[in-house]
C-alpha cells in the first residue's frame, strides 16, 4: 500500500496544456436578481450536452477575374445552444425554459467553463421537445437561438450567484 510520502513523490505530468472536460461546461439561466442587485443564475438540471453553435452567413464575394475559384465573406453572425438532458423533476432550470417557449419570452442565458469563465447572452427558446420513450429515460432537448450576440468570454464574477 502507498504511504502518503510515496504518493507526495509521484511525479506530475509538466505539459499543462490539458484539454476541456465537456461535463465541465454548464448551461444556466438568469432567474432574478439578488439583494445586492447583481443577475442569479439557476442550473439547468439534467444536461448531457448544451454545445454553443455560432455561425455567419456566407456571402458569394466570387467575380470573374478570380480565376475561376469562389470566394466568400462572413455575413450576419448568429448563435443557438442546443441544449439536451435528462426531465428532471421540479427544475427551476427547466421550468424556465418551458414558460420561456409557451410564453415566448426570451430569457439570459450563461455558459459557464470549469474555471468559471462564462459567456452570456439573450436568446429565445424556439424548440422545446420532450421524448417519453417506453424503454428509456425521459429526455428533453431545447433549441436556445440568440437574440443578438453572446458576450466574449468573461472572468468569473465573484459577486453573481449561481445555484448547484
Amino acid at each position: 500500500m502507498l504511504t502518503a510520502d510515496e504518493i507526495k513523490k509521484l511525479p506530475s505530468n509538466p505539459d499543462t496544456s490539458i484539454a476541456e472536460a465537456g461535463k465541465d461546461t454548464l448551461l444556466y439561466v438568469a432567474d432574478g436578481t439578488g439583494t445586492d442587485g447583481k443577475e442569479t443564475y439557476v442550473l439547468v438540471g439534467g444536461q448531457r450536452n448544451a454545445p454553443l453553435k455560432r455561425q455567419a452567413d456566407t456571402l458569394d464575394a466570387s467575380h470573374k477575374t478570380s480565376g475561376g475559384w469562389g470566394a466568400s465573406l462572413a455575413g450576419k453572425k448568429s448563435w443557438s445552444i442546443s441544449y439536451s438532458g435528462l426531465q428532471v423533476l421540479n427544475d427551476k432550470g427547466l421550468e424556465i425554459l418551458d414558460y420561456a417557449y409557451t410564453n415566448s419570452k426570451q430569457i439570459k442565458v450563461k455558459i459557464m467553463y470549469r474555471d468559471k469563465t462564462y459567456r452570456t447572452g439573450w436568446a429565445s427558446v424556439t424548440e422545446f421537445d420532450d421524448d417519453n420513450a417506453h424503454d428509456a429515460v425521459a429526455t428533453v432537448s431545447v433549441t436556445l437561438s440568440g437574440v443578438g450576440a453572446i458576450s466574449d468570454i468573461q472572468a468569473a464574477e465573484s459577486g453573481t450567484r449561481q445555484e448547484e
